[in-house]
């Protein structure tokens, strides 16, 4: 009887493994189609809440209140898409100042390596920088923006036919439990994400740095990712500071400030809004940033945390796949209550 158990957990544990690798091929080949539907649930999720005030506290229809909500989010993209141009535009013409900064900059860290006899070919190095495709920088860049647009519209369609999907009112109280908990779980990181972004916003607008707008919009994106798209947010903008500014203290300032801001937020706000439903295991998260970049590419990362902690919801919620959740969750050692 016990060979039997322990020969059914294994054949148990082999089948889920295999499931999960086909899941993850199918994902990838799926990719182009899958990457803009989960996107669209993500934001018909999101705005939800906007479309509930409009229908139970401005008695609207629910089409007109749709129709409302897919047009602030086109509306925002909108003010925001010109700004990031905008900085991008302004960055390129200084480009030469930049690379007139970095070749001084280089040539004077290689004058204190020669102190320590290392032999480092300086015309090799400046001839490098010198030639550097700016311009077919730039053309690649504006061709993933058009691409990105087109990815977008694509995006808003869908979410728009998700919306306007029929609301079962039978419902189950586990479906309404999960679909609750997620909805608190994407709002709150957005608004969370939102003012993180913002305030690093703000923060190098007010100290002079370049491209404060693509750092701040940045920041709101890498929020996303736990730990890690902090620390990335932190760290993109000290090139830019060190050549842009001559005063160490005002780099000091761009590292330090959006540090604080990092660490209210995320290490005390959003433990404080979230509690431990939402909780995710370190490991967890580096395994899923692993996989879903894996699968998806950039974007993966960015949703893999997001995806992870609703699969975490979804699972607490059935008896049969609780010690996953736990798992994920870095409890399964844990007596349960």
């Amino acid at each position: 009887m016990k060979e039997s158990l322990e020969s059914n957990k294994i054949i148990t544990g082999s089948l889920f493994l295999l499931a999960v690798i086909a899941t993850a091929f199918i994902l990838n080949f799926t990719q182009p189609i899958m990457v803009p539907f989960v996107l669209a649930l993500l934001i018909r999720i999101l705005i939800d809440p906007i479309i509930d005030f409009q229908i139970e506290n401005l008695h609207v229809h629910r089409v007109v209140a749709v129709l409302v909500s897919l047009f602030l989010i086109v509306f925002l993209f909108i003010i925001i898409v010109p700004f990031l141009i905008s900085s991008v535009v302004t960055f390129l013409e200084s480009a030469d100042d930049y690379n007139t900064k970095v070749l001084i900059l280089i040539d004077m860290i290689i004058s204190r390596l020669q102190e320590f006899d290392l032999n480092i070919d300086r015309e090799t190095i400046r001839n490098t920088l010198i030639n550097l495709p700016l311009l077919d920088w730039a053309s690649a860049i504006l061709s993933n923006s058009a691409n990105f647009l087109s990815k977008f519209f694509l995006v808003v369609i869908m979410t728009l036919f998700l919306l306007l999907g029929k609301k079962s009112k039978e419902t189950s109280t586990e479906w309404n439990d999960i679909i609750g908990h997620v909805k608190k779980y994407i709002f709150t990181k957005f608004l969370t994400s939102t003012a993180t972004g913002i305030l690093a916003g703000i923060i190098y607008w007010f100290l002079g740095l370049e491209l404060a707008f693509i750092f701040g919009t940045l920041t709101f994106i890498l929020n996303f990712i736990p730990v890690i798209g902090s620390v990335i947010a932190v760290l993109l903008p000290i090139p830019i500071a060190v050549l842009q500014f001559p005063d160490l203290t005002q780099v000091l300032l761009i590292i330090l400030l959006p540090i604080i801001v990092h660490t209210v937020i995320g290490n005390i706000l959003e433990p404080k809004i979230f509690g431990e439903t939402f909780g995710l295991h370190p490991i967890t998260i580096i395994l899923s940033l692993i996989f879903w970049g894996m699968i998806w590419g950039i974007i993966g990362v960015l949703l893999a945390a997001p995806i992870t902690a609703i699969v975490k919801i979804s699972f607490e919620r059935f008896e049969t796949t609780k010690q996953i959740a736990r798992l994920l969750e870095g409890k399964i050692h844990l007596k349960r209550n």
